[in-house]
């Protein structure tokens, strides 16, 4: 009989488990697409520590959304001094992007506990990669304004390649504005012109989730041809694809890298130059590359 009892008492439970484990990912989308909302449509200041590797940065960060247009300032601090420093650097939070349907079918999204950070509650999401070509993700989000907090990405061993955390965060009210178009928010140096579909240079196959996003051309530098860029997204991360005709120099010096836990993975296409640069293991820029074929 006790037997009996304790079966039943594991059915319910695993019942249970089947039940929230959907809800809670459904919660952790949820809250994921309203703080990707957020850093681009609310009004917030202040500052916050971000480490890549054994790098550590302070920054002075700034950011406004008047008539529909997002105005955003980021500043280095000195270190040691409460005064910020003269350079502006290319660090955004507009990395973020929007939440892709695609998505869940290659990060397990999931709830943790909550933490405190700046003065401010914060409620853990965690996306967890269902393969080895991509990190884990983990945010710490304020349930009611939607801001991130905190965010750290993390590899296979364990260890955390890229963080942030705001140490001290206002937001001020605002009316409530949208951008014209999700694609507004960049972080790069300077805004590339949006091309048509790309129809010469296609990728035979991708790793699982990843879609083409945008094709772009970005001038080239002293009269040099223009650079293509296509960037892929599987909804939580980017790669850009950089493509540079025969003869061009160096193409690492002619296009800006935002900061962030970069790889980097270099190779030829039909003599042409193929850089490949995302937040993801170089396993995967790999893979990318071995896929991309140029159709005449």
């Amino acid at each position: 009989m006790l037997t009996i009892r304790y079966t039943v008492s594991l059915a319910v439970l695993a019942g249970i488990l089947a039940w929230a484990t959907p809800s809670m990912a459904n919660e952790a989308v949820d809250l994921l697409a309203k703080m990707r909302t957020a850093v681009h449509t609310l009004n917030y200041a202040g500052t916050l520590v971000y480490s890549q590797g054994n790098e550590l940065s302070n920054y002075q960060i700034s950011h406004t959304l008047e008539n529909g247009t997002e105005k955003e300032s980021v500043v280095r601090l000195a270190q040691g001094q409460g005064v910020a420093g003269e350079n502006v650097e290319s660090f955004s939070l507009a990395k973020f992007q929007q939440v892709q349907p695609l998505m869940e079918e290659v990060y397990a999204l999931d709830l943790g506990g909550q933490e405190f950070v700046a003065n401010r509650s914060c409620q853990i999401v965690v996306a967890r990669p269902r393969d080895k070509m991509r990190y884990l993700q983990r945010y710490c989000i304020e349930p009611e304004s939607g801001m991130l907090l905190k965010y750290s990405l993390v590899d296979r061993s364990h260890r955390a390649v890229e963080q942030l955390m705001f140490t001290t965060l206002d937001i001020a009210a605002s009316a409530q504005e949208t951008l014209p178009a999700p694609a507004q928010a960049s972080a790069a140096s300077s805004v590339p012109i949006v091309a048509t579909p790309a129809t010469d240079w296609v990728f035979a196959s991708l790793p699982a989730g990843f879609q083409q996003v945008q094709d772009l051309k970005q001038d080239g530098v002293n009269g040099q041809a223009p650079i293509r860029q296509i960037i892929l997204s599987d909804g939580m991360t980017s790669v850009s694809v950089f493509i540079a005709p025969p003869g061009t120099p160096s193409i690492l010096d002619s296009i800006g890298l935002s900061a962030g836990a970069m790889n980097i993975y270099a190779t030829e296409v039909a003599q042409h130059q193929i850089t490949l640069v995302g937040e993801v293991p170089a396993v995967t820029l790999k893979h990318i590359s071995e896929g991309l074929q140029y159709v005449r």
